[in-house]
């Protein structure tokens, strides 16, 4: 029911706001709950302003609101370097709240009856691909090899857990690299930021990229397909992998040079310590009919359209 709040932890993230945003512009009512950010509170939204690692906390939270579904993207980052250099650079704050934060969640969610908490894993559980082209499914072995990797797949089994214990429908969705407008931080997608800048700038130079095909979204999407499970009745897998669309920084680079007239970038690729694997959606698209719908086009107009309203 519309009428009823929906709790979203980590609502002032890049990814949670944006979700925000959507949810409110589909008439949900929605509370934030999370730390203060760089990012500013979506308007219409209420917040709390803490942390999941206080369990108390979480208890006056879902005490006061009572929401029937929870979505959580909260997760540990310190300043603008990205979830995956914050795992490397303070490991035990990252499975402080990652993990020990997420089971205060949960708890508290079965304490209060919440039906489906909804939560955001990522792609890299899936550690190091052996094939660059072949697809993973939810079947494929889960080998991370950062820290940050290391705590989505403690969370992912955490999630399993409360499903199999307590019955509470735990629904994880393993993402790929996020893009978009509202993108503050320096994480993965710092090369396409940074060429972005160029093309808006007609500059020259040269823009070290790493090599290889990767899944990517607009960060758009992920509040479309939010919405789709929140409305869905059926009950939903415990894990789903989200490809969105597959691309290059060759491709990217051609994108821009058709998107902006005058732009022809440089690239110099780099093999990456670590190339993440594609993964199938397929199980995605046939529980709940949901396909992204933002193309990389899209992606890039949308950032170069955000950088032009912030140059002088």
């Amino acid at each position: 029911m519309k009428s009823e709040t929906l709790l979203v932890t980590g609502g002032r993230g890049f990814i949670g706001s944006s979700v925000v945003q959507h949810l409110l512009m589909c008439n949900r009512k929605v509370h934030v709950f999370g730390p203060m950010s760089p990012v500013q509170l979506p308007a219409g939204a209420t917040e709390t302003i803490g942390s999941i690692e206080d369990p108390q906390l979480v208890d006056k939270v879902l005490s006061q609101y009572r929401p029937r579904q929870v979505l959580h993207f909260a997760s540990f980052s310190t300043g603008s370097v990205g979830l995956t250099r914050s795992g490397e650079i303070d490991p035990e704050r990252m499975l402080s709240v990652n993990v020990i934060g997420f089971q205060n969640l949960l708890n508290t969610c079965v304490a209060y009856g919440v039906e489906r908490v909804v939560w955001t894993s990522s792609t890299v559980v899936l550690g190091r691909a052996n094939s660059a082209v072949e697809r993973c499914d939810e079947r494929a072995p889960r080998l991370p090899l950062t820290n940050y990797g290391m705590s989505k797949l403690l969370a992912e089994d955490l999630a399993d857990f409360y499903r199999r214990r307590h019955g509470l429908e735990v629904v994880g969705l393993r993402i790929p690299l996020v893009l978009g407008p509202g993108l503050w931080y320096q994480g993965a997608a710092a090369p396409l930021n940074q060429l972005a800048m160029q093309a808006m700038k007609l500059a020259g130079g040269t823009c070290n990229v790493p090599s290889g095909m990767f899944d990517a979204l607009h960060v758009k999407d992920i509040g479309a397909l939010i919405e789709n499970l929140i409305n869905h009745a059926a009950q939903l897998a415990p894990i789903y992998n989200v490809a969105g669309f597959t691309t290059s920084y060759s491709e990217i680079r051609q994108s821009l040079i058709d998107l902006v007239s005058g732009f022809q970038p440089q690239l110099k690729e780099f093999t990456p310590e670590i190339t993440y694997p594609l993964v199938s959606q397929a199980m995605l698209e046939n529980d709940t009919g949901w396909r992204h719908r933002l193309t990389l086009k899209d992606t890039l107009q949308d950032i170069l359209i955000e950088l032009k309203k912030k140059l002088p």
